[in-house]
């Protein structure tokens, strides 16, 4: 079963570790602490992460199979005057629920055939990081051996009997040792949420948080500091431990209509309104009209000439 799992994983160019379950309610119950304890954000943990009390709680029995699955930006494009204005959504944010139940299945077909496996309910960083399949860097991202921060991590629960390592579970996460001399995340980030001092960033002023949170934006994101449509990628492509970003066409071109109707943030009983959310739901981003919408007038201002002269943009770079 070992040898199976291991090949199912190395022809698909994924990276895997697995160990007993207990791996990942230590995961949960460590994330839940630090929540409480006030070394997390509030706003972030509250939005993101308050339901690790309850998933900590979930009963959990056999082993443990985390997945890091390489995966490309994705690039949309929108009818705007006389262009098709391209923006890049980082990696995972297409299709990111999809794949779990894709690599699931192909798991239990494949790689684990005649096993339970079930989709994991809790913190896929904490829980890969214990299994030693994952290190930080300063950036609270995770990075996996010859993949990079650029990968989905899936976790899986299963009763295949697999052999454990005497350490499996409990591997303290540790940051790269590039971190030590580097600093390039930190000077890159464009709301200053990454310090040199401790690996938790200051979640509430990350630039992925907040434009990902519906409302006015922050006052302390600049307007050149737009890069993408949701997310961020800044701290990632300047990495020198990352290989090249690859970025995929998605072939979704919303309309100059329904492009009118994302920038003017209405059209909720519009007769655009049926495509924009078939393509949302394509993208796997259903019902993120709001942001989308303010997200985009965020990028088409930030590509004014004249106005965000030698910021550095991953869309030409990469």
């Amino acid at each position: 079963m070992r040898e199976r799992l291991l090949e199912w994983a190395e022809k698909r160019g994924y990276r895997l570790a697995w160990g007993p379950a207990e791996a990942a309610a230590a995961a949960s119950a460590e994330v839940v602490r630090r929540g409480r304890n006030g070394e997390l954000d509030a706003g972030f943990y509250a939005a993101e992460l308050a339901g690790m009390a309850a998933a900590g709680k979930q009963p959990m029995a056999g082993t443990v199979v985390m997945v890091a699955v390489p995966r490309p930006a994705h690039r949309v494009r929108f009818e705007l005057g006389e262009e098709l204005f391209p923006a890049l959504l980082p990696p995972t944010y297409v299709g990111y629920r999809a794949l779990f139940e894709e690599v699931r299945q192909d798991l239990a077909s494949e790689g684990l055939p005649g096993a339970r496996v079930e989709i994991l309910m809790a913190p896929l960083k904490a829980t890969a990081a214990r299994l030693g399949l994952v290190r930080y860097g300063l950036n609270n991202i995770t990075y996996a051996p010859g993949l990079g921060s650029y990968i989905q991590l899936c976790g899986y629960l299963t009763d295949a009997p697999l052999p454990a390592a005497g350490d499996a579970g409990r591997v303290e996460p540790a940051l790269l040792d590039e971190c030590a001399a580097c600093g390039a995340c930190t000077g890159a980030c464009p709301t200053g949420a990454i310090g040199d001092e401790r690996v938790l960033i200051s979640a509430d002023r990350c630039l992925t948080f907040a434009n990902e949170t519906p409302g006015e934006w922050p006052p302390f994101v600049p307007q050149w500091a737009h890069t993408c449509l949701l997310g961020c990628l800044e701290c990632q492509t300047v990495c020198p431990v990352n290989p090249r970003l690859r970025v995929e066409e998605t072939g979704v071109i919303f309309s100059a209509s329904e492009t009118r109707t994302l920038l003017a943030g209405s059209g909720e009983n519009d007769r655009t309104a049926t495509g924009i959310a078939t393509k949302m739901a394509w993208l796997g981003q259903p019902y993120a009209e709001p942001v989308i919408g303010r997200n985009l007038r965020a990028l088409v201002d930030a590509e004014r000439p004249g106005e965000n002269a030698g910021r550095r943009d991953p869309q030409a770079v990469h």
